[in-house]
């Protein structure tokens, strides 16, 4: 992340966004040395969406949870066991 004052901002706006666009860096913007805003690529901005959702969902966490255990333990399905026990074909999945 790399911080950078209004005034830099406003005189690179354009290298900023394209910077930004392309996952390349992140921005925090500071007025009067406090930071004012944070410039970040959509997509990442999504993904932290994302995140927090799942991360503030708490039956979800316990499931994710559940599942490492389940992974650690070798107590899962791999898709080919998963196909066999449902007794349908991969073409049937398409």
């Amino acid at each position: 992340m790399n911080t950078i004052s209004a005034s830099k901002a406003r005189d690179n706006l354009y290298k900023i966004l394209d910077e930004v666009k392309n996952g390349l860096k992140s921005y925090t913007i500071t007025l009067r040395g406090e930071a004012q805003a944070v410039v970040i690529n959509p997509e990442e901005l999504e993904a932290w969406e994302e995140t927090l959702d799942i991360l503030s969902d708490n039956k979800l966490v316990a499931q994710i949870l559940k599942s490492q255990e389940e992974i650690k333990k070798d107590e899962y399905l791999n898709e080919d066991d998963m196909i066999k026990e449902l007794n349908i074909s991969k073409k049937e999945l398409k």
